[in-house]
């Protein structure tokens, strides 16, 4: 299949053997993405369900009878393109989309797969289709709780606009989705091939999604009427929003705005979405990490609203909540509120080099920051700390399955929490307050340096004793971590140090496709392969995306000739997977370690932030 991603006169292109697809979104939280076929059965059109904060499919996929030749990624939109120079247009705008086929002469098939996203139940499923007012075509669709039809569970309605009469197919058939097979998670499905539309050369479509059939009729309307309009402001705000030069910097800008949405979590909040398909909460590590992106895209009122969102949410143990909207099992982040005082640190030194700081912060946010920062170095001191170091559980931190065995004292919440100290004393040189922990943050430094560093490593984690004390660290397996915590806080160590720590840590972790593994290839636990679902290999050879690009990032910053050609490397490998691989134009969670791929969520926020940053620091932004 041909890929092309075309934008302000730059084309990359390239031809991709296997399995691709496109995934376009809104700032409602919908999304669609198709390819050749469907992969996976979180493909297909997708609708955001604000209250139960849930995914809901309806539209499987469209199929004609040609043969899929191309995907084109314009930014503003996507096209699918087949022999004979027939392309389909795609388009999402609330709670609708506008679909557009040209020059083509047969039907378009389509095929329907109402649940909720992880609703794995295929019974009771009723789907009823009529047409109305000449050119509405009316699918309802009864859930019950079993196939007894006694007890209605939902009823909603997708509407069709455009088309003047359809043929009914009403057939069943089953589908295989290989990514999920790959994945070891249900990779069989039934769905529904409701009917066929007859195109004569051009026709122009709106699909409309409510729970009130009077309500997608006329949003439907609305849309199709005014279509060209809607098209043209989201051309002119993609046109505005991504003027830089270079094709991947604004693809990855887009992929990561793509992740930017209005919802309710109480009330009308703005924020960054994990990833999708199935991360579709604002996880505060997540979104906390990728601001830092926004910042460099002068999204400066945007990133103010996020960090004061988490700043007022701090509890007395100077954490924060996991995700929002949260539930009581959620397992605690004891990394998140490090990184939330990490980005308010990028925040004020960015404001003040472009000397706009009293534009964005008073008086006043400076008291709420300083408060919250305080009441969280107290609050981990007193509640997540031990012998000097602040101390997790078992998938508290980043690394969050149990097979990471990483309870004890991590290398880069230390380094988070120094960063937190070094943040009070810079707001106390600005306001010209009292610096409370002017002496902290070089007795903390000392003692991690003791504990952490020796003999040219850094270790990756300590863990406790039960009488509460810091054992010697010497088995503690190599990790890319080290890579974080200079990103984090390059003040623990010396640039020779540095220097000798990354290269006794690329000895075990360096994968030759451009990447890191998530353990030392030397590990009895190492994975070289993606384990799906079960999470053997998630941080246990797994390569993340968004570390690599902060390991770049780092070795650029520490020895930029030096490191040369692994920053190559793994630009170009971020580069590839962004542009022609899962997800085509969005980045992808993690790859397996032996081969890059596209692997876990196929597009998360923090692999596209981190790709965001790194090709900023490497002069990308003109």
């Amino acid at each position: 299949m041909h890929v092309i991603h075309s934008f302000n006169n730059a084309c990359v292109d390239e031809h991709v053997v296997g399995e691709v697809g496109f995934l376009i979104t809104n700032k409602k939280g919908n999304y669609l993405s198709l390819g050749r076929k469907n992969f996976t059965h979180m493909q297909g059109l997708f609708f955001f369900d604000n209250k139960k904060w849930e995914l809901y499919k309806t539209i499987e996929n469209i199929e004609i009878d040609r043969a899929l030749t191309g995907i084109r990624n314009n930014l503003f939109n996507v096209k699918r393109i087949y022999k004979g120079g027939v392309e389909e247009s795609f388009s999402l705008f609330n709670n609708s989309m506008i679909y557009s086929v040209k020059n083509y002469a047969g039907e378009l098939l389509l095929e329907l797969d109402f649940r909720a996203m992880f609703d794995y139940d295929d019974q009771g499923r009723i789907y009823t289709v009529t047409q109305e007012d000449e050119d509405f075509i009316i699918i309802r669709y009864d859930k019950f709780t079993d196939n007894s039809l006694c007890v209605l569970d939902k009823t909603c309605f997708l509407v069709i606009k455009g088309a003047k009469d359809f043929r009914l197919i009403d057939r069943w058939v089953k589908k295989n989705y290989s990514y999920d097979a790959e994945r070891n998670t249900r990779s069989e499905f039934y769905v529904y091939q409701a009917l066929s539309i007859r195109v004569d050369k051009d026709l122009n479509l709106v699909f409309s999604f409510s729970d009130n059939k009077e309500e997608a009729m006329s949003s439907a309307r609305m849309i199709y009427d005014n279509r060209q309009y809607l098209f043209n402001s989201i051309k002119n705000y993609v046109a505005h929003a991504f003027t830089s030069r270079d094709p991947a910097l604004n693809t990855a800008m887009k992929a990561l705005d793509d992740l930017l949405i209005s919802a309710e979590v109480g009330s009308r909040t703005v924020g960054v979405i994990a990833g999708l398909p199935w991360f579709c909460q604002f996880w505060a590590r997540d979104e906390l990490i990728s601001l830092k992106a926004l910042m460099l895209q002068g999204k400066y009122y945007l990133v103010k609203s996020i960090l004061f969102k988490y700043l007022k949410s701090i509890s007395d143990d100077g954490l924060i909540p996991t995700r929002l909207p949260g539930s009581q099992s959620d397992v605690k982040s004891v990394d998140a509120v490090g990184w939330l005082f990490l980005r308010v640190k990028d925040y004020i030194k960015l404001l003040v080099s472009k000397k706009i700081i009293n534009d964005y912060l008073s008086v006043s946010d400076f008291v709420i920051i300083k408060r919250a920062l305080e009441k969280t170095i107290l609050g981990l001191s007193h509640y997540h700390s031990s012998d000097g170091l602040i101390i997790n559980d078992e998938q508290e931190t980043w690394m969050d399955t149990l097979k990471a065995e990483r309870a004890g004292a991590c290398i880069e919440v230390q380094a988070l929490f120094l960063s937190m100290i070094n943040l009070h004393n810079l707001i106390a040189s600005i306001t010209k307050s009292k610096p409370l922990f002017r002496s902290l943050e070089n007795e903390v430094r000392q003692r991690v340096r003791k504990v952490f560093f020796t003999q040219n490593r850094l270790y990756d984690c300590v863990p406790i004793t039960t009488s509460g004390s810091i054992p010697s660290p010497s088995h503690s397996p190599i990790r890319p971590n080290v890579f974080l915590a200079y990103y984090i806080y390059p003040e623990l160590l010396t640039r020779k140090e540095w220097r000798r720590v990354f290269d006794d840590a690329l000895k075990e972790l360096w994968l030759g496709w451009g990447g890191l593994s998530t353990l030392s290839h030397k590990s009895s636990l190492f994975r070289c392969e993606h384990s799906g679902e079960d999470n053997a290999s998630y941080h246990n050879g797994d390569s993340w995306y968004y570390i690599n690009n902060y390991a770049a990032l780092a070795m650029h910053r520490l020895d930029k000739k030096y490191y040369a050609d692994k920053i190559k490397r793994i630009v170009g490998a971020s580069k590839e997977e962004m542009f022609f691989s899962g997800f085509v134009g969005c980045c992808a969670e993690l790859s397996s370690a032996k081969h890059m791929q596209s692997r876990g969520c196929l597009s998360q926020a923090w692999s596209a932030a981190s790709l965001i940053e790194l090709l900023y620091e490497l002069g990308s932004s003109s």
